[in-house]
């Protein structure tokens, strides 16, 4: 009987609407995630450069994740989506074309990236403080598997693959197509609204949900974990393409098949955490996902071509696909529904800020000790984080999952 409510709820008008406009961005930004690192490479190949790139597509969370969390509290989440990805198309646009004419140089595109990545900040924070207004809470393992298996398909499975490919034959095709479908996003996100209106918050202070993820001990061993493993995945995706096309044998045409592997685990990943979950809890599965990347990026450290990186590379989209699942479930339910916005924009400039700066670090100790420095020492401290964290999260989420108060 709950499994049939669950299903009739999912099926609903608005999310629905936000399943499909969140599926057409995602298909978008795939498009780059394939196409950017090659551009990158083009303009300026150096490790540090592309490095750099890779940093910015997540750096704007270290500015905007607290201003993005408000707005998600003050606004109409839809229409605020809606918005944000109408502009990221106007910056896109413009980088196609001067693509197109020969102009692109490396400060451009690093500029361009903010923009963008300045857009995803606002953008994901009310995509997710929406999610618990449209699901019951016994619900949002399942709502949240669906939206990333199917972000997981299309942003990271098909997208990489077809943007390469778009980028092979025009390097500024994969950046007018992304434009096009930000702009097509937008439409079913406009009229959006949450089903029931929340409570008019006490406060409207950015810095709530700061306080809020310090205060509550579940959240903040909870944000501990989850920033130290972003941090440790960001050294990995600021050389990866150096290493997939220097190291690997990868033809930079290939590369977005490549990442398409990860994906595909990433995709699995959304689809078994329920099950997992179901039968070892959230916090056990969430430190042996987070053992497991660790031992994926040393099996990448070793290989020296795709036939054991694509493997690993699979087995790392998997266990990031489980941890993103559990953790953001983790906390929607600990968090209060006036200040899921703020919470979730706090939790995102943590997270997602440490991401640039493991980038950065991967980029100077590539150039110091070789290419392959950096995802060791990934791997190797990824394993410590869960070994060592595992007490204190296990003791935090025994505590209960009623929202703080």
């Amino acid at each position: 009987m709950l499994r049939a409510a669950k299903g009739r709820h999912l099926r609903r008008r608005p999310f629905a609407r936000l399943w499909v406009g969140s599926t057409i961005a995602s298909s978008g930004d795939g498009l780059l995630l394939g196409a950017v690192p090659l551009l990158a490479l083009a303009v300026n190949p150096h490790p540090v450069a592309v490095s750099t790139v890779a940093a910015c597509d997540s750096l704007p969370w270290l500015l905007m994740a607290l201003p993005a969390g408000a707005f998600a509290d003050r606004f109409e989440r839809g229409p605020l989506m809606a918005l944000c990805n109408a502009l990221r198309a106007m910056a896109i646009l413009v980088a196609a074309l001067l693509i197109l004419n020969g102009s692109m140089r490396l400060w451009i595109l690093i500029v361009v990236v903010l923009i963008n990545s300045s857009g995803r900040a606002v953008y994901y924070s009310s995509y997710q403080a929406i999610v618990p207004t449209l699901v019951e809470t016994d619900g949002l393992e399942r709502a949240n598997g669906l939206l990333m298996g199917t972000e997981a398909g299309t942003e990271h499975l098909a997208g990489p693959i077809v943007g390469t490919t778009l980028y092979a034959a025009a390097a500024s095709l994969p950046f007018f197509a992304d434009a096009v479908t930000m702009i097509m996003s937008s439409l079913p996100l406009v009229g959006l609204r949450a089903k029931v209106r929340e409570r008019t918050p006490t406060s409207t202070s950015i810095w709530d949900g700061m306080r809020l993820l310090f205060g509550d001990r579940r959240l903040r061993v909870l944000v501990l974990i989850v920033a130290l493993l972003a941090g440790l995945q960001g050294m990995e995706t600021g050389v990866l393409v150096l290493l997939a096309t220097k190291l690997w044998g990868i033809r930079a045409g290939a590369y977005g098949v490549f990442l398409a592997a990860g994906a595909a685990g990433n995709l699995l990943g959304s689809v078994v955490t329920g099950r997992l979950v179901g039968r070892f809890g959230s916090a056990p599965t969430l430190i042996g996902m987070a053992v497991l990347s660790g031992v994926a990026y040393l099996a990448m450290a070793a290989a020296h071509g795709w036939q054991l990186a694509a493997p690993a590379y699979f087995i790392l989209g998997t266990a990031v696909g489980v941890l993103s699942v559990v953790s953001i479930s983790l906390r929607q339910r600990l968090t209060p529904p006036d200040l899921m916005g703020r919470v979730g924009g706090a939790w995102r400039g943590l997270v997602w800020g440490a991401a640039p700066v493991g980038a950065l670090f991967a980029g100077s100790l590539a150039t110091l000790g070789g290419l392959r420095l950096p995802i060791v020492l990934a791997g190797a401290l990824q394993i410590a984080v869960g070994v060592v964290l595992a007490r204190p999260l296990l003791r935090s989420v025994r505590e209960g999952a009623q929202p703080a108060q």
